[in-house]
């Protein structure tokens, strides 16, 4: 199977701008030719499909809308196309929470300075977890503790009130010692890292970016910021120490690689468990882009990033290899709906289950991590507003566009949306 020569506009923008602000007509180009595929040769990584598998769900997504954090949460149900508010519990209401850092299996991950806590807004149950204040550190750290600021990520093995719990685990991604660390929900009273023997010469440069649980192949699996994907297994019984069992590489088309499109768009990177597959998933947002929905010249301050592509690959754990799924097939996705954004579990759902989701789709939130927006100048804003958390669509994996999901996503339409929307999967 092979892409077209050509592309279909992913967004509500006509144009390409290269070069300045200031560049004559002639410097603009066809966004839907531009992002043809002639750009990328994707014959020579071959390509691939994904089989479903059924699985049963008790409901589809929500989508976790801003919330004041003592006060009330917001979610839009895709199923019913409406907004429940609910009430939190009176203990989560007196702590001092400042931030989630995660969504996954129902729960979220709540965190303040001293307070790591999982939340069950449904049930309204909470589960106190070891503070973060004093993870161990890794042999190349100083003295100085880790804070909330420094965990970009955390998710769960399973549900804590699953059949499996005390199996149940949570994960976190502490990007500040390049590392990943580990509890039992409601056991332990510390974080434990996963090690293996090359940590102590790990590089500093070295950071995650996702990672997931499979339950179907019982392993855990990292991506980091080098595309090498780390397997880790928990093995039996469920208190001994995860071991790394292998590491790859992504190696990518060289074409993509070295063309145009990278400097013209930054990368979001996931990992999202489909039944027995692995897939390695790849948001691109265009950056920076103007009210008329063109590219400008990465020195224009002041405009908002667009998601205007996916790629997938199929990680082949006995090759160690990566194909790439082609999306002009019907069925390309297997007929999943795929979930990713930068705070919540990643997760993959066959849409046969759920009339109101759209097969062969990705439903993205912004793939930039909320402490990423702290570096930016007081300049970045839009229309007169700081423009950030608004990246948030369904991306047809076949045709190659891009339509709204509950927020607009034309380019004028977009506002600041902070805390930003996060993915919620009731358990």
């Amino acid at each position: 199977m092979a892409l077209s020569s050509s592309v279909p506009l992913p967004f509500t923008c006509p144009k390409v701008k290269i070069g300045s602000s200031s560049s004559s007509s002639s410097n603009y180009c066809l966004l839907g030719n531009w992002w043809g595929a002639s750009l990328f040769n994707r014959r020579a990584l071959g390509t691939t499909a994904i089989e479903a598998v059924p699985k049963q769900e008790s409901s589809s997504p929500w989508l976790m809308l801003p919330p004041k954090f003592g006060s009330y949460y917001k979610f839009y149900k895709l199923a019913d196309n409406k907004v429940d508010t609910l009430s939190p519990s009176d203990a989560i209401r007196e702590l001092p929470i400042t931030c989630c850092r995660g969504s996954t299996h129902g729960w979220l991950a709540l965190l303040g300075n001293d307070t790591c806590i999982l939340y069950n807004p449904i049930s309204r149950r909470h589960i106190k977890l070891p503070s973060i204040l004093n993870l161990p550190r890794m042999p190349y750290q100083d003295e100085e503790n880790t804070d909330f600021s420094d965990i970009t990520k955390m998710i769960l093995t399973c549900s804590p009130d699953d059949e499996d719990e005390e199996n149940c685990r949570a994960l976190i991604i502490n990007n500040w010692a390049n590392a990943l660390a580990f509890c039992w929900p409601g056991r332990s009273k510390e974080w434990t890292l996963m090690l293996d023997e090359n940590n102590n010469n790990r590089e500093a440069n070295i950071f995650y970016d996702d990672c997931v649980y499979s339950p179907r192949l019982k392993l855990f699996f990292a991506l980091t910021n080098r595309r090498k994907i780390e397997t880790w297994d928990f093995g039996e019984p469920a208190s001994s120490p995860p071991k790394l069992i292998k590491v790859d590489k992504c190696y990518l088309d060289t074409s993509l690689e070295t063309s145009p499109f990278q400097s013209l768009c930054d990368d979001n990177d996931y990992l999202v468990s489909a039944g027995e597959d692995i897939l390695y998933v790849i948001q691109y947002a265009m950056t920076p882009v103007g009210p008329d929905g063109s590219y400008l010249h990465d020195t224009v301050s002041g405009f908002p990033h667009v998601t205007v592509r996916f790629d997938i690959f199929k990680y082949d754990r006995k090759k160690g290899k990566f194909k790439y799924v082609d999306g002009s097939s019907s069925s390309c996705l297997g007929g999943y709906a795929i979930f990713v954004g930068a705070l919540s579990h990643s997760v993959a759902i066959p849409a046969t289950r759920f009339p109101e989701l759209k097969p062969d789709s990705i439903y993205f939130t912004d793939g930039y991590f909320p402490g990423s927006f702290d570096g930016y100048d007081d300049d970045y804003h839009f229309d007169d507003e700081l423009v950030r958390g608004h990246d948030i669509g369904i991306y047809n994996y076949q045709d190659k566009t891009v339509s709204p999901c509950y927020y607009p996503c034309d380019v004028p339409s977009l506002k600041t949306i902070m805390p930003p929307p996060t993915w919620f999967f009731p358990n």
